[in-house]
């Protein structure tokens, strides 16, 4: 930044008002009425900025529950019961780990050539969660649908009956 008049930088300034345990600069700000000045106005700027600083900030409703199921969508739950289907042969039993890695494969490759992010996958209950961001300014919610829509082609003919219903939850707009 360019100097006041006195030689001093608005940025040595800014570094005093941090911390200011610079005595020589404190010595300087007492007679130098540029920098008295400057210095005022910059400490009436920074006041909001402290005040923000030390107001507490309430978690957004919902950031919990989808952290804490991107968590879970990469793993699966314990005790839970294995997807099964019919084919030619007999019944086939798939775990729920193998269900999720398809899901969540698919669901990546899908939602990447949709202009999407997949955040998180979770199946619980028989049924698919997936948590997406788009790009601003995508259609962001005609695409979620696509996705939905796609995904669920797709998991029907990889896994026949053991399909999940899937949802899409458009979580970030970015």
């Amino acid at each position: 930044m360019s100097p006041l008049p006195c030689g001093r930088s608005i940025d040595e300034l800014v570094a005093y008002l941090a911390d200011r345990d610079d005595p020589e600069l404190t010595a300087h700000v007492a007679g130098c009425a540029q920098c008295a000045a400057e210095l005022a106005e910059l400490e009436d700027r920074w006041s909001s900025v402290r005040l923000v600083a030390v107001t507490p900030v309430p978690t957004p409703p919902g950031l919990v529950s989808r952290v804490l199921a991107a968590v879970h969508g990469v793993r699966p739950r314990l005790g839970s019961a294995p997807a099964g289907f019919d084919q030619d042969g007999g019944r086939v039993s798939v775990a729920e780990r193998a269900v999720l890695a398809v899901c969540r494969r698919l669901a990546v490759e899908l939602a990447t050539g949709l202009g999407l992010h997949v955040r998180g996958t979770a199946v619980e209950d028989g049924e698919l969660q997936v948590l997406v961001a788009a790009r601003y300014p995508a259609p962001a919610i005609s695409v979620a649908d696509e996705l939905r829509s796609q995904l669920s082609r797709e998991l029907v003919e990889h896994l026949g009956d053991a399909a999940p219903v899937v949802h899409v939850h458009l979580i970030d707009i970015g």
